[in-house]
């Protein structure tokens, strides 16, 4: 059975004096909290660190997130394929 790939989403970030970042093209939130933020994009892992961040608004149909608090390092990790559990098993 193939699976349907999902379109790739356009992947910008702004920064406006380390207390408001807008970024698009965000597919989840894996994590939050008040020093880190980690989000999935097509460009891998999108990791924000701060202090007193919060999710001010996240839109799962357009991607757009804004997030407000202190932003201290913005940073990304290469997604790789998740592997199934043999695949995991036997790695």
């Amino acid at each position: 059975m193939a699976e349907l790939q999902q379109p790739t989403k356009k992947h910008s970030l702004h920064i406006d004096g380390r207390e408001h970042m807008a970024a698009t093209g965000i597919r989840r939130v894996d994590f939050f909290s008040d020093e880190l933020i980690t989000a999935q994009t097509d460009l891998g892992q999108l990791n924000i660190k701060g202090q007193g961040l919060h999710i001010d608004s996240l839109d799962s149909n357009t991607g757009d997130m804004l997030v407000k608090g202190k932003v201290a390092a913005v940073s990304y990790t290469e997604s790789s394929p998740a592997l199934s559990f043999f695949g995991r098993l036997f790695k």
